[in-house]
């Protein structure tokens, strides 16, 4: 389904009225236009964010009962996994500590912390996302190698690998948060890393840790910025983010708060908060960047969450056919997806071929070994 501006605008008032930054809806709605909002709730996964809404709007401005109760069944389902993803999340924390690693969860559920009580089990989990270090050296073949041991198949990145041990939701083991195409930017980023792991300055929460708002203010933005170079990201990760700042300390330096080449992205960033959350001035990291913020929008609305609903480009048929040519499509659909950000983020978008090229020797040699 197509949406027009008019759209998306309620849309944006609804998630205001979500978090609480507005009372009501500009206007009443009719049962077709609410019908347009529940689906874009979907593509973006925030049907049960959405849902909180209606408990605050006026009753002249709610949808029709019927579409209530199905809107209710939804949040109720996404209070059940909720639960249980919290509770898997644990377990797979003292898996770590148990052997001998220090860990935090990153994203995902660690991301509770930063949400009001009623907030926090309306949001859809997903994945859960752990950093995992040994007290020793070589971090990474030490995560490497543990986890091969146990689950065989695992496919490694440069940055993390999968590790199936839970049934019903994915878990990834990271030996690096994230990383940068750039390889200058990238060198500077894994020692702020490292020298993070050191620094003790994590969150208990809910029977894991979670690393502090400060580093989420850099971390979750650089986790943006990798998405729009990969299938997309999608309003669920803008409103974590909104949350993380809301919990952050915004009183340190202009350029300790943006660093790694982030400046012009966390403009365009800073103006998708505003138009969409209503955010405060003081939430603002930089000023807001309206000509990169409204391409940055426009490909959020399109694409939906982590690109699922993006017609313009099949990932799914990207990622399927035989192993000599799956490779081939993804990258060059990949090329085709990044080459619209030449202008705005040049330094990504010409690193990126280098490094795919690099990250598979890194994984076909096995120079994580010497790591």
């Amino acid at each position: 389904m197509s949406h027009n501006t008019e759209t998306y605008t309620q849309f944006f008032e609804l998630l205001q009225v979500a978090i609480g930054t507005r009372e009501r809806l500009s206007t009443t709605l009719s049962p077709d236009e609410w019908e347009q909002l529940y689906v874009i709730a979907k593509e973006q996964t925030l049907t049960g964010i959405a849902f909180a809404a209606l408990e605050r709007l006026p009753q002249e401005q709610l949808p029709p009962p019927r579409r209530i109760r199905q809107w209710a069944v939804k949040a109720d389902r996404i209070r059940e996994k909720n639960k249980t993803a919290s509770v898997m999340t644990a377990k797979v924390s003292d898996f770590f500590k148990q052997n001998g690693f220090h860990c935090l969860i990153l994203k995902g559920q660690g991301n509770l912390y930063f949400y009001s009580p009623y907030l926090q089990e309306l949001r859809s989990p997903g994945d859960i996302d752990v950093w995992a270090w040994p007290s020793g050296n070589n971090p990474v073949r030490t995560v490497i190698e543990f986890c091969q041991t146990r689950k065989k198949g695992a496919y490694i990145y440069y940055h993390n690998l999968d590790f199936p041990i839970l049934k019903d939701i994915p878990v990834e083991v990271h030996y690096r948060p994230t990383w940068l195409y750039n390889p200058w930017h990238n060198k500077h980023l894994q020692a702020w890393f490292n020298k993070y792991k050191t620094s003790r300055d994590f969150i208990e929460y809910d029977g894991y840790a979670i690393p502090s708002a400060r580093f989420n203010t850099i971390f979750q933005l650089l986790h943006l910025y990798k998405h729009i170079f990969e299938e997309g990201i999608g309003l669920r990760q803008l409103l974590d983010y909104y949350m993380v700042l809301k919990e952050a300390p915004l009183s340190y330096p202009t350029h300790e708060r943006i660093p790694f080449g982030l400046n012009k992205f966390a403009a365009a960033v800073m103006y998708v908060l505003r138009e969409v959350f209503n955010a405060e001035d003081r939430l603002m990291l930089c000023p807001p960047d309206e000509k990169r913020g409204r391409q940055l929008l426009e490909e959020i609305m399109q694409s939906g969450n982590f690109g699922q609903f993006d017609k313009r480009y099949n990932w799914k048929e990207a990622s399927n056919g035989s192993l000599k040519y799956r490779g081939m499509k993804y990258a060059v659909t990949r090329l085709r997806h990044n080459i619209r950000f030449l202008l705005t983020y040049p330094s990504e978008v010409i690193f990126e071929p280098l490094f795919r090229i690099y990250n598979k020797l890194w994984i076909w040699l096995r120079l994580w070994r010497f790591e």
